[in-house]
Protein backbone atom coordinates (compact mmCIF):
# COMPACT_ATOMS: atom_id res chain seq x y z
CA UNK A 1 0.00 0.00 0.00
CA UNK A 2 1.22 3.76 -0.91
CA UNK A 3 2.20 5.45 2.25
CA UNK A 4 1.71 9.61 1.73
CA UNK A 5 4.27 10.75 3.30
CA UNK A 6 4.45 14.16 5.32
CA UNK A 7 7.62 15.92 7.12
CA UNK A 8 9.09 13.36 9.65
CA UNK A 9 6.92 10.44 9.27
CA UNK A 10 8.73 7.38 9.24
CA UNK A 11 7.60 3.82 7.80
CA UNK A 12 9.15 -0.07 7.23
CA UNK A 13 10.60 -0.43 4.05
CA UNK A 14 9.77 -4.52 2.63
CA UNK A 15 11.66 -4.27 -0.18
CA UNK A 16 15.18 -4.45 -0.45
CA UNK A 17 15.77 -2.45 -4.11
CA UNK A 18 14.16 0.71 -4.24
CA UNK A 19 14.61 3.92 -6.49
CA UNK A 20 13.83 7.48 -5.78
CA UNK A 21 12.48 10.03 -8.34
CA UNK A 22 11.02 13.12 -8.20
CA UNK A 23 9.63 16.16 -9.80
CA UNK A 24 9.21 19.68 -9.83
CA UNK A 25 8.81 23.03 -12.32
CA UNK A 26 12.18 24.04 -11.15
CA UNK A 27 14.78 22.08 -13.39
CA UNK A 28 16.96 19.53 -10.83
CA UNK A 29 19.80 16.68 -10.53
CA UNK A 30 19.22 13.74 -8.04
CA UNK A 31 22.02 12.48 -5.97
CA UNK A 32 22.59 10.51 -2.98
CA UNK A 33 24.84 10.55 0.13
CA UNK A 34 25.32 7.12 2.53
CA UNK A 35 26.12 8.25 6.17
CA UNK A 36 26.97 6.74 9.36
CA UNK A 37 24.40 7.06 12.45
CA UNK A 38 25.49 10.87 12.93
CA UNK A 39 24.67 11.83 9.33
CA UNK A 40 27.98 12.31 8.60
CA UNK A 41 29.36 10.86 4.95
CA UNK A 42 31.78 7.75 5.39
CA UNK A 43 33.50 9.42 2.79
CA UNK A 44 33.98 11.18 -0.05
CA UNK A 45 33.39 8.19 -2.14
CA UNK A 46 29.81 7.33 -0.92
CA UNK A 47 28.59 10.59 -2.13
CA UNK A 48 26.77 9.63 -5.65
CA UNK A 49 26.12 12.15 -8.52
CA UNK A 50 26.93 12.83 -12.10
CA UNK A 51 30.45 12.74 -11.77
CA UNK A 52 30.26 9.65 -9.51
CA UNK A 53 27.40 7.52 -10.60
CA UNK A 54 28.22 4.54 -8.10
CA UNK A 55 29.13 3.39 -4.56
CA UNK A 56 28.54 0.18 -2.97
CA UNK A 57 24.31 -0.26 -3.20
CA UNK A 58 23.71 3.15 -4.77
CA UNK A 59 24.02 4.02 -8.00
CA UNK A 60 22.73 7.12 -10.16
CA UNK A 61 20.33 5.54 -13.23
CA UNK A 62 19.67 8.67 -15.61
CA UNK A 63 17.08 10.69 -13.44
CA UNK A 64 16.65 8.24 -10.25
CA UNK A 65 19.12 6.68 -7.52
CA UNK A 66 18.69 3.01 -7.33
CA UNK A 67 19.75 1.69 -3.79
CA UNK A 68 20.46 -2.06 -2.88
CA UNK A 69 19.69 -1.93 0.49
CA UNK A 70 21.41 -5.35 1.04
CA UNK A 71 24.95 -4.26 -0.97
CA UNK A 72 24.73 -0.88 0.88
CA UNK A 73 28.08 -0.62 3.00
CA UNK A 74 27.76 -2.81 6.23
CA UNK A 75 28.98 0.67 8.16
CA UNK A 76 26.17 2.70 7.13
CA UNK A 77 23.49 3.60 9.16
CA UNK A 78 21.31 6.01 6.71
CA UNK A 79 21.39 6.97 2.52
CA UNK A 80 20.00 10.46 1.92
CA UNK A 81 17.87 10.71 -1.16
CA UNK A 82 18.57 14.77 -2.29
CA UNK A 83 17.12 17.41 -5.17
CA UNK A 84 19.16 20.15 -6.04
CA UNK A 85 18.86 22.81 -8.69
CA UNK A 86 20.20 22.59 -11.92
CA UNK A 87 23.06 25.63 -12.02
CA UNK A 88 23.51 24.78 -15.73
CA UNK A 89 19.96 25.44 -16.52
CA UNK A 90 18.74 28.68 -17.84
CA UNK A 91 15.72 28.51 -15.88
CA UNK A 92 18.00 27.20 -12.63
CA UNK A 93 16.88 29.21 -9.75
CA UNK A 94 15.22 28.23 -5.61
CA UNK A 95 12.89 25.14 -5.86
CA UNK A 96 9.09 26.97 -5.99
CA UNK A 97 7.10 26.70 -2.81
CA UNK A 98 4.74 23.99 -4.31
CA UNK A 99 5.25 21.34 -7.05
CA UNK A 100 8.56 19.30 -5.44
CA UNK A 101 7.31 15.85 -4.92
CA UNK A 102 9.60 12.56 -4.18
CA UNK A 103 8.35 8.98 -4.66
CA UNK A 104 10.07 5.74 -3.97
CA UNK A 105 9.16 2.48 -5.94
CA UNK A 106 10.25 -1.13 -5.70
CA UNK A 107 11.95 -3.27 -7.99
CA UNK A 108 8.61 -4.01 -10.08
CA UNK A 109 7.54 -0.53 -10.17
CA UNK A 110 4.92 0.07 -7.26
CA UNK A 111 5.00 2.60 -5.38
CA UNK A 112 5.76 2.74 -1.78
CA UNK A 113 6.15 5.99 -0.94
CA UNK A 114 5.09 9.58 -1.94
CA UNK A 115 6.08 12.59 -0.65
CA UNK A 116 4.74 16.02 -1.37
CA UNK A 117 7.35 18.85 0.07
CA UNK A 118 6.91 21.63 1.37
CA UNK A 119 9.36 24.58 0.17
CA UNK A 120 9.66 28.15 0.98
CA UNK A 121 11.12 29.14 -2.24
CA UNK A 122 14.55 29.79 -0.76
CA UNK A 123 15.64 25.94 -1.32
CA UNK A 124 18.20 24.83 -3.68
CA UNK A 125 18.73 21.79 -2.03
CA UNK A 126 16.38 19.47 -0.55
CA UNK A 127 16.66 15.70 1.26
CA UNK A 128 13.49 14.11 0.38
CA UNK A 129 13.94 10.98 1.45
CA UNK A 130 16.62 9.23 4.39
CA UNK A 131 16.61 5.51 4.07
CA UNK A 132 18.19 4.18 7.40
CA UNK A 133 18.64 1.18 9.18
CA UNK A 134 16.89 0.58 12.37
CA UNK A 135 17.60 -2.59 14.72
CA UNK A 136 19.04 -4.03 11.63
CA UNK A 137 16.05 -3.23 9.23
CA UNK A 138 15.09 -0.95 6.40
CA UNK A 139 13.14 1.80 7.44
CA UNK A 140 12.31 5.41 5.23
CA UNK A 141 11.23 8.86 6.81
CA UNK A 142 10.11 11.63 4.52
CA UNK A 143 12.43 15.06 5.27
CA UNK A 144 12.02 17.83 3.30
CA UNK A 145 14.98 19.48 5.12
CA UNK A 146 16.07 22.49 2.51
CA UNK A 147 19.22 24.44 1.95
CA UNK A 148 19.69 27.99 0.08
CA UNK A 149 23.59 27.03 -0.08
CA UNK A 150 22.59 24.67 -2.53
CA UNK A 151 24.43 21.04 -2.93
CA UNK A 152 27.80 22.34 -1.46
CA UNK A 153 26.13 23.40 1.45
CA UNK A 154 24.18 20.14 2.16
CA UNK A 155 26.86 17.98 1.54
CA UNK A 156 29.49 20.17 3.60
CA UNK A 157 26.63 19.78 6.33
CA UNK A 158 27.19 16.00 6.34
CA UNK A 159 30.92 16.17 6.44
CA UNK A 160 32.00 15.81 2.36
CA UNK A 161 34.72 18.48 1.92
CA UNK A 162 34.06 20.79 -1.19
CA UNK A 163 36.16 23.98 -2.45
CA UNK A 164 33.21 25.70 -3.65
CA UNK A 165 30.72 26.02 -0.52
CA UNK A 166 29.43 29.27 -0.28
CA UNK A 167 31.27 31.55 2.10
CA UNK A 168 27.76 32.97 3.56
CA UNK A 169 24.86 30.45 3.63
CA UNK A 170 21.65 30.14 5.03
CA UNK A 171 21.21 27.76 8.22
CA UNK A 172 20.55 23.97 7.34
CA UNK A 173 16.60 24.24 7.40
CA UNK A 174 14.97 27.75 6.29
CA UNK A 175 12.17 29.05 8.38
CA UNK A 176 9.00 28.68 6.02
CA UNK A 177 6.25 31.15 5.96
CA UNK A 178 4.99 30.14 9.24
CA UNK A 179 1.30 29.45 9.53
CA UNK A 180 -0.82 28.61 12.35
CA UNK A 181 -0.39 25.17 13.85
CA UNK A 182 -2.96 22.73 12.78
CA UNK A 183 -5.21 21.02 15.39
CA UNK A 184 -3.84 17.81 16.62
CA UNK A 185 -0.20 18.88 14.22
CA UNK A 186 1.49 21.04 17.33
CA UNK A 187 3.29 17.97 19.07
CA UNK A 188 4.56 16.73 15.56
CA UNK A 189 5.76 20.50 14.73
CA UNK A 190 8.11 20.53 17.76
CA UNK A 191 9.58 17.01 17.59
CA UNK A 192 10.75 18.12 14.02
CA UNK A 193 12.55 20.75 15.92
CA UNK A 194 13.75 18.76 18.46
CA UNK A 195 14.98 16.47 15.67
CA UNK A 196 16.71 19.24 13.72
CA UNK A 197 18.72 19.77 16.99
CA UNK A 198 19.37 16.71 17.77
CA UNK A 199 21.28 16.05 14.31
CA UNK A 200 22.86 19.11 14.01
CA UNK A 201 24.55 18.17 17.35
CA UNK A 202 25.70 15.10 16.68
CA UNK A 203 26.94 16.35 13.70
CA UNK A 204 28.67 18.27 15.58
CA UNK A 205 29.96 16.00 18.55
CA UNK A 206 30.93 13.66 15.70
CA UNK A 207 33.58 16.07 13.59
CA UNK A 208 34.69 17.27 16.94
CA UNK A 209 35.53 13.71 17.84
CA UNK A 210 37.08 12.73 14.35
CA UNK A 211 39.24 15.88 14.67
CA UNK A 212 40.60 14.49 18.22
CA UNK A 213 40.99 11.26 17.03
CA UNK A 214 42.71 12.48 13.62
CA UNK A 215 45.19 15.23 15.35
CA UNK A 216 46.45 12.10 18.03
CA UNK A 217 46.85 9.79 15.28
CA UNK A 218 48.98 13.11 13.38
CA UNK A 219 50.72 13.69 16.54
CA UNK A 220 51.78 10.30 17.12
CA UNK A 221 53.33 10.03 13.58
CA UNK A 222 54.98 13.54 13.95
CA UNK A 223 56.74 12.11 17.11
CA UNK A 224 57.71 8.37 16.46
CA UNK A 225 60.87 8.60 15.25
CA UNK A 226 63.27 10.43 18.19
CA UNK A 227 65.54 12.08 15.61
CA UNK A 228 63.20 14.28 14.05
CA UNK A 229 60.87 14.94 17.26
CA UNK A 230 62.14 18.44 18.41
CA UNK A 231 63.27 19.25 15.01
CA UNK A 232 62.29 22.23 12.76
CA UNK A 233 60.13 19.83 10.90
CA UNK A 234 58.86 17.53 13.18
CA UNK A 235 57.61 20.93 15.29
CA UNK A 236 56.05 21.90 11.85
CA UNK A 237 54.20 19.28 11.26
CA UNK A 238 52.82 18.89 15.09
CA UNK A 239 51.23 23.06 14.64
CA UNK A 240 50.01 21.87 10.90
CA UNK A 241 47.92 18.88 12.59
CA UNK A 242 47.05 21.12 15.64
CA UNK A 243 46.06 23.84 12.57
CA UNK A 244 43.78 21.02 10.42
CA UNK A 245 42.00 20.02 13.98
CA UNK A 246 41.20 24.11 14.93
CA UNK A 247 39.84 24.31 11.68
CA UNK A 248 37.83 21.23 11.40
CA UNK A 249 35.93 21.94 14.82
CA UNK A 250 35.80 25.56 13.62
CA UNK A 251 33.69 24.62 11.03
CA UNK A 252 31.75 22.28 12.57
CA UNK A 253 30.63 24.85 15.14
CA UNK A 254 30.31 27.43 13.08
CA UNK A 255 27.77 25.07 10.90
CA UNK A 256 26.13 24.52 14.25
CA UNK A 257 26.08 27.79 15.35
CA UNK A 258 24.56 28.64 12.04
CA UNK A 259 21.63 25.50 12.49
CA UNK A 260 21.24 26.69 16.39
CA UNK A 261 20.21 30.40 14.92
CA UNK A 262 18.18 29.05 12.23
CA UNK A 263 15.94 27.37 14.92
CA UNK A 264 15.68 29.94 17.44
CA UNK A 265 14.39 32.41 15.20
CA UNK A 266 12.16 29.68 14.06
CA UNK A 267 11.02 28.78 17.52
CA UNK A 268 10.45 32.32 18.25
CA UNK A 269 7.76 32.31 15.57
CA UNK A 270 6.06 29.08 16.03
CA UNK A 271 6.03 30.39 19.96
CA UNK A 272 3.88 32.81 18.83
CA UNK A 273 1.10 29.83 17.31
CA UNK A 274 1.44 27.12 19.39
CA UNK A 275 -1.37 25.68 21.66
CA UNK A 276 -1.26 26.90 24.91
CA UNK A 277 -0.41 23.79 26.48
CA UNK A 278 3.19 23.82 24.70
CA UNK A 279 3.93 27.43 24.01
CA UNK A 280 5.78 29.06 26.44
CA UNK A 281 4.42 31.38 29.52
CA UNK A 282 5.75 34.54 27.77
CA UNK A 283 3.83 33.88 24.46
CA UNK A 284 0.90 36.15 22.95
CA UNK A 285 -1.42 33.01 23.58
CA UNK A 286 -1.12 33.08 27.43
CA UNK A 287 -1.43 36.95 27.28
CA UNK A 288 -4.08 38.42 29.48
CA UNK A 289 -3.23 41.98 30.63
CA UNK A 290 -5.16 44.84 29.46
CA UNK A 291 -4.51 45.50 25.93
CA UNK A 292 -3.23 41.96 25.43
CA UNK A 293 -4.82 39.97 22.64
CA UNK A 294 -4.85 36.24 23.66
CA UNK A 295 -7.13 33.76 21.73
CA UNK A 296 -10.21 33.88 22.34
CA UNK A 297 -12.05 30.76 22.95
CA UNK A 298 -13.46 30.35 19.43
CA UNK A 299 -9.79 30.35 18.04
CA UNK A 300 -7.63 28.36 20.97
CA UNK A 301 -5.96 25.72 19.07
CA UNK A 302 -6.82 22.03 21.05
CA UNK A 303 -2.79 20.08 21.47
CA UNK A 304 -2.14 17.30 20.99
CA UNK A 305 0.57 17.41 23.41
CA UNK A 306 1.91 19.16 26.88
CA UNK A 307 5.03 20.86 27.65
CA UNK A 308 7.48 19.93 30.49
CA UNK A 309 10.51 22.20 30.13
CA UNK A 310 12.91 23.17 27.76
CA UNK A 311 16.45 20.81 26.60
CA UNK A 312 19.91 22.59 26.27
CA UNK A 313 23.32 21.68 26.16
CA UNK A 314 26.20 23.94 27.92
CA UNK A 315 28.79 22.60 25.45
CA UNK A 316 26.39 23.95 22.31
CA UNK A 317 26.01 27.03 22.71
CA UNK A 318 22.58 28.49 23.94
CA UNK A 319 19.81 26.85 22.12
CA UNK A 320 16.96 25.98 24.11
CA UNK A 321 14.54 23.29 22.63
CA UNK A 322 10.80 22.66 24.02
CA UNK A 323 10.26 19.11 25.39
CA UNK A 324 6.86 18.16 24.74
CA UNK A 325 5.08 14.96 25.36
CA UNK A 326 1.99 13.46 23.71
CA UNK A 327 -1.44 13.96 25.65
CA UNK A 328 -2.84 12.11 27.92
CA UNK A 329 0.43 11.17 28.87
CA UNK A 330 1.53 7.24 28.17
CA UNK A 331 3.16 7.26 31.15
CA UNK A 332 3.26 9.17 34.60
CA UNK A 333 5.08 11.74 35.47
CA UNK A 334 6.84 11.49 38.84
CA UNK A 335 8.32 14.53 40.36
CA UNK A 336 10.67 13.67 42.79
CA UNK A 337 10.78 15.60 45.42
CA UNK A 338 11.44 14.92 49.51
CA UNK A 339 8.35 16.77 50.05
CA UNK A 340 5.12 18.04 48.08
CA UNK A 341 5.68 21.34 49.20
CA UNK A 342 9.00 21.74 47.78
CA UNK A 343 7.44 20.24 44.06
CA UNK A 344 4.70 22.74 43.67
CA UNK A 345 6.31 24.86 41.12
CA UNK A 346 6.78 21.95 38.59
CA UNK A 347 3.47 20.52 39.38
CA UNK A 348 1.66 23.60 39.17
CA UNK A 349 3.05 24.27 35.90
CA UNK A 350 2.57 20.77 34.29
CA UNK A 351 -0.82 20.62 35.63
CA UNK A 352 -1.85 24.15 34.13
CA UNK A 353 -0.45 23.10 30.69
CA UNK A 354 -2.71 20.02 31.07
CA UNK A 355 -5.24 22.35 31.77
CA UNK A 356 -5.32 24.19 28.69
CA UNK A 357 -4.50 20.98 26.42
CA UNK A 358 -8.62 21.49 25.74
CA UNK A 359 -11.23 19.70 26.86
CA UNK A 360 -11.04 21.23 29.97
CA UNK A 361 -10.27 18.17 32.30
CA UNK A 362 -11.53 17.05 35.16
CA UNK A 363 -8.84 16.74 38.01
CA UNK A 364 -8.14 14.64 41.06
CA UNK A 365 -6.11 15.18 43.81
CA UNK A 366 -4.33 13.75 46.87
CA UNK A 367 -2.51 16.20 48.83
CA UNK A 368 -2.23 14.33 52.23
CA UNK A 369 -0.32 17.16 53.63
CA UNK A 370 -2.27 20.28 51.89
CA UNK A 371 1.18 21.24 49.99
CA UNK A 372 -1.52 21.71 46.57
CA UNK A 373 -3.74 23.94 48.65
CA UNK A 374 -2.98 27.10 46.48
CA UNK A 375 -3.17 25.16 42.88
CA UNK A 376 -6.13 23.06 44.03
CA UNK A 377 -7.79 26.76 45.11
CA UNK A 378 -6.71 28.21 42.05
CA UNK A 379 -8.76 25.46 40.31
CA UNK A 380 -11.00 23.92 42.67
CA UNK A 381 -14.23 24.52 40.48
CA UNK A 382 -12.46 21.95 37.84
CA UNK A 383 -12.08 19.38 40.96
CA UNK A 384 -14.31 15.61 39.97
CA UNK A 385 -14.29 15.73 44.14
CA UNK A 386 -12.83 17.24 47.13
CA UNK A 387 -9.40 17.36 47.47
CA UNK A 388 -8.36 13.66 49.67
CA UNK A 389 -7.07 14.90 52.57
CA UNK A 390 -6.84 11.51 54.69
CA UNK A 391 -5.14 8.74 53.31
CA UNK A 392 -8.13 6.27 54.15
CA UNK A 393 -10.14 7.90 51.15
CA UNK A 394 -7.51 7.40 48.89
CA UNK A 395 -8.83 3.72 47.69
CA UNK A 396 -12.37 4.91 46.99
CA UNK A 397 -10.99 7.65 44.51
CA UNK A 398 -8.52 4.93 42.59
CA UNK A 399 -11.83 2.69 42.48
CA UNK A 400 -14.36 5.23 40.40
CA UNK A 401 -11.42 5.99 38.11
CA UNK A 402 -10.50 1.62 37.42
CA UNK A 403 -14.24 1.88 36.90
CA UNK A 404 -14.65 3.80 34.50
CA UNK A 405 -11.61 2.46 32.47
CA UNK A 406 -13.82 -0.52 32.86
CA UNK A 407 -17.04 0.82 31.44
CA UNK A 408 -14.62 2.89 28.47
CA UNK A 409 -13.36 -1.04 27.88
CA UNK A 410 -16.68 -2.62 27.52
CA UNK A 411 -17.71 0.05 25.24
CA UNK A 412 -15.40 -0.60 23.06
CA UNK A 413 -16.01 -4.37 23.74
CA UNK A 414 -19.70 -3.89 22.96
CA UNK A 415 -18.61 -1.49 19.69
CA UNK A 416 -19.71 1.37 20.97
CA UNK A 417 -16.58 2.75 20.69
CA UNK A 418 -13.48 2.03 19.00
CA UNK A 419 -9.31 2.69 19.73
CA UNK A 420 -9.52 5.47 17.60
CA UNK A 421 -11.88 6.87 19.10
CA UNK A 422 -10.61 10.33 21.26
CA UNK A 423 -11.67 10.33 25.09
CA UNK A 424 -14.60 13.17 25.63
CA UNK A 425 -12.60 14.82 28.00
CA UNK A 426 -9.46 14.95 30.00
CA UNK A 427 -8.62 14.16 33.60
CA UNK A 428 -5.82 14.84 35.36
CA UNK A 429 -5.01 13.01 38.93
CA UNK A 430 -2.17 14.17 41.07
CA UNK A 431 -1.02 11.87 43.70
CA UNK A 432 0.99 13.82 46.73
CA UNK A 433 3.56 12.62 48.93
CA UNK A 434 3.47 9.24 47.26
CA UNK A 435 4.08 6.18 49.10
CA UNK A 436 3.32 7.45 51.86
CA UNK A 437 -0.17 6.79 53.08
CA UNK A 438 -0.78 4.65 50.01
CA UNK A 439 -1.64 1.16 50.62
CA UNK A 440 -0.76 -1.97 48.14
CA UNK A 441 -3.75 -2.21 46.74
CA UNK A 442 -3.74 1.56 46.14
CA UNK A 443 -0.43 1.08 44.09
CA UNK A 444 -1.62 -1.93 41.93
CA UNK A 445 -4.63 0.33 41.30
CA UNK A 446 -2.41 3.45 40.01
CA UNK A 447 -0.07 1.05 38.07
CA UNK A 448 -3.69 -0.07 36.38
CA UNK A 449 -4.81 3.24 35.46
CA UNK A 450 -1.46 4.16 34.53
CA UNK A 451 -1.82 1.00 31.80
CA UNK A 452 -5.16 1.62 30.84
CA UNK A 453 -6.44 5.28 31.73
CA UNK A 454 -5.08 7.11 28.60
CA UNK A 455 -8.26 5.51 26.77
CA UNK A 456 -10.45 7.95 28.87
CA UNK A 457 -8.34 10.87 28.67
CA UNK A 458 -6.12 10.18 32.15
CA UNK A 459 -2.65 11.48 32.72
CA UNK A 460 -1.14 10.67 36.06
CA UNK A 461 1.50 13.11 38.58
CA UNK A 462 3.05 11.58 41.05
CA UNK A 463 4.93 13.16 43.76
CA UNK A 464 7.54 11.87 45.99
CA UNK A 465 11.04 10.71 46.65
CA UNK A 466 12.96 8.42 43.91
CA UNK A 467 11.64 4.94 44.79
CA UNK A 468 12.82 3.05 41.72
CA UNK A 469 15.15 0.92 44.29
CA UNK A 470 12.09 0.28 46.95
CA UNK A 471 12.08 -2.79 48.95
CA UNK A 472 8.54 -2.72 47.59
CA UNK A 473 8.43 -4.91 44.36
CA UNK A 474 5.20 -2.70 43.33
CA UNK A 475 6.36 0.23 44.41
CA UNK A 476 9.70 -0.11 42.41
CA UNK A 477 8.20 -1.38 39.55
CA UNK A 478 5.79 1.84 39.45
CA UNK A 479 8.73 3.77 39.90
CA UNK A 480 10.74 2.27 37.08
CA UNK A 481 7.80 2.79 34.63
CA UNK A 482 7.12 6.32 35.35
CA UNK A 483 8.98 9.31 33.24
CA UNK A 484 10.89 11.22 35.87
CA UNK A 485 11.84 15.10 36.28
CA UNK A 486 13.09 16.54 39.61
CA UNK A 487 11.36 19.10 41.90
CA UNK A 488 14.42 21.72 41.45
CA UNK A 489 17.77 21.26 38.74
CA UNK A 490 17.83 18.78 35.76
CA UNK A 491 17.84 15.75 34.32
CA UNK A 492 19.48 14.34 31.71
CA UNK A 493 17.76 13.07 28.24
CA UNK A 494 18.45 11.16 24.99
CA UNK A 495 17.50 11.87 22.08
CA UNK A 496 15.84 9.09 20.19
CA UNK A 497 17.86 9.81 16.70
CA UNK A 498 20.90 10.46 17.44
CA UNK A 499 21.67 9.57 21.29
CA UNK A 500 23.02 12.89 21.51
CA UNK A 501 22.26 13.86 24.92
CA UNK A 502 20.05 16.80 26.44
CA UNK A 503 19.47 18.35 29.85
CA UNK A 504 15.96 19.09 30.85
CA UNK A 505 15.31 21.58 32.79
CA UNK A 506 11.54 21.31 33.97
CA UNK A 507 9.13 24.63 33.54
CA UNK A 508 7.63 25.89 37.06
CA UNK A 509 4.83 27.97 38.03
CA UNK A 510 4.28 29.77 41.23
CA UNK A 511 0.29 29.93 41.55
CA UNK A 512 0.23 32.30 44.20
CA UNK A 513 2.24 34.95 41.60
CA UNK A 514 1.39 33.75 38.07
CA UNK A 515 -2.51 35.02 38.46
CA UNK A 516 -2.72 36.18 34.83
CA UNK A 517 -1.81 32.99 33.67
CA UNK A 518 -4.68 30.84 35.30
CA UNK A 519 -6.79 34.17 34.02
CA UNK A 520 -5.67 33.22 30.65
CA UNK A 521 -6.92 29.79 31.56
CA UNK A 522 -10.47 31.56 32.07
CA UNK A 523 -10.94 32.01 28.88
CA UNK A 524 -11.50 29.00 27.19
Amino acid sequence: MTVEFIPGQNAPLQASVVTFRASSQTPFDVSALVTDAHLRALSSEDFVFYNHPTTAGVQLAGDSIRVELDRVHPNAAAVLCIVSVDPSHAQAGAFRTAGLSAVLTDESGSVVGQFAIPTAGSETAVICWELYRRNGAWKVRGVGQGYAGGLAELIGVHGVEVDDAPASSAAVQQVHDVEPVEDGRGLERMWMIFEDASRSAASLISSSEYAMTRLDTELTAAVADASTRNSPAGVAAREAAQNRHDELVETARASHTRDSAQLVRELAVVDTVLPRAMASWESPVWASEKGATPQSVETVISSDGVRLGVLTAADRGTLTVPYCLPIPLTRPVWVESTSSAAAIGVVSALTLRIMAAGPMPLLDVVDLTGAFTSLTDRLSALLEGPVIRNHSEISARLTNLAQSVDLAELARASGMSTDQTAPSTQRLLILGDFPHGYSESDVHAIMFLAERGPMIGLSIVLVGDDESNSTEESVSALSNGCRHLPAAGEIDVQDPWTGSHWVLVPDVLDPANQSQLFAALDKF
